[in-house]
């Protein structure tokens, strides 16, 4: 039985009836044509491990369709407005099913009063991708930096096939993961605590946090003495609830201007990281010799590390000590590692998983061939 592994919801603005689903790092992108709407419309997504069940009346059935995922980040803008969250589907380069249903909003009769238009019924719209195989081709999808400069390869390595559960990406939230062992240990299942509290037993895990984060918001605000500015910001963003400190507002990316961009970025950074090192595997800086590193991309790093630092701390895939300069009693290390993110203008990386590392030699094998 196929299992929501993680959804999210979002508000576009539509102008000349259309939506575009797009994929990050795919060439094509999938349009849906919203029937002349010019409205706000409300957009939930979903990412599930298999095909899911329809979801019945009264959602209508739009699209059914496949696509190629791209990088695996999926977002929903339109001509009016250009996407501003994205949705982790699954890995990277998988061939995806994809299905889009509607609910059309019924338009009040008089839309003439302000509060009448700003209680008005929005569209809905649900948009669930699900991994069927891996596509990976070194050549379309692993291209070096200035592939444009060298000839297409004589030869092509045989591309590795993985299945999508060897990837973090197709892992439920660690949470929800740790919230159901916590649960079981008790006798209790996920839907007994959700009944208990007084929610939809089906309720998927990101739209718990935010109700529970709505329920608990005013207690947590008052005992860590938030100010308001910041309360607004959690209640918008249910998981700025988990930082450890409040910035200052003083601060520019924090300034009145600033701080919805600057809270969309923190929260996509910190679920970034959250899918991709589920383990909590060792995360350490590096530098990546590319033009844009960019979150779930796979490289050769490099770092100069001391010569005594333990060797399990930093690149344990593909380790070599390229250098040991005696006089600072340094090693120069390389090693291969997937990209977390940047923070404080440094890039977060850990150790490679086995079918990410299996991609990148196919790559190299595949672009190096013809080196002298």
């Amino acid at each position: 039985m196929a299992r929501l592994i993680r959804g999210l919801d979002d508000e576009v603005w539509i102008e000349f009836g259309g939506l575009g689903v797009f994929f990050e790092g795919a060439a094509e992108a999938i349009g849906v044509d919203c029937d002349g709407e010019d409205d706000l419309v409300q957009v939930r997504l979903e990412a599930w491990d298999g095909e899911p069940p329809a979801p019945g009346e009264p959602w209508e059935p739009v699209e059914d369709t496949t696509a190629e995922g791209g990088d695996g980040f999926v977002s929903v803008g339109s001509v009016a407005e250009e996407a501003t969250q994205s949705l982790i589907i699954g890995p990277p380069h998988f061939l995806y099913g994809v299905t889009v249903h509607t609910i059309t909003a019924t338009e009040p009769a008089d839309l003439t009063s302000e509060e009448t238009w700003e209680n008005r019924q929005l569209s809905r719209w649900l948009m669930r991708f699900w991994p069927i195989r891996d596509v990976f081709d070194p050549v379309r999808h692993a291209r070096p930096d200035r592939a444009g400069a060298w000839p297409e390869p004589a030869a092509v390595a045989e591309p590795p096939v993985s299945d999508a559960a060897d990837w973090p990406q197709a892992r439920t939230d660690p949470r929800q993961e740790g919230l159901e062992r916590w649960l079981a240990r008790q006798g209790l299942t996920l839907a007994d605590h959700l009944t208990g509290h007084g929610l939809d037993p089906d309720l998927p895990f990101d739209r718990i946090r935010a109700a529970l984060a709505e329920h608990e918001l005013p207690v947590v605000a008052a005992r860590r003495h938030w100010p308001d500015w910041w309360v607004d910001l959690v209640r918008s963003h249910p998981e700025m609830g988990d930082e450890p400190f409040v910035p200052s507002e003083k601060d520019e990316e924090w300034n009145p201007d600033n701080r919805a961009a600057s809270a969309r970025a923190l929260v996509l950074r910190r679920r970034i990281e959250e899918v991709l090192n589920p383990d909590r595997a060792n995360v350490f800086t590096a530098e990546v010799p590319s033009y844009e590193p960019r979150p779930g991309h796979t490289y050769r790093g490099w770092r100069w590390d001391y010569a005594d630092r333990p060797a399990e701390q930093t690149f344990t895939v593909d380790r070599r000590v390229v250098f040991h300069d005696v006089m600072s009693d340094k090693v120069l290390v390389t090693g291969i590692v997937t990209v977390l993110g940047m923070d404080r203008g440094e890039l977060q990386v850990r150790d490679a998983l086995p079918v990410e590392a299996a991609r990148l030699r196919c790559a190299e094998a595949t672009w190096g061939a013809d080196l002298p």
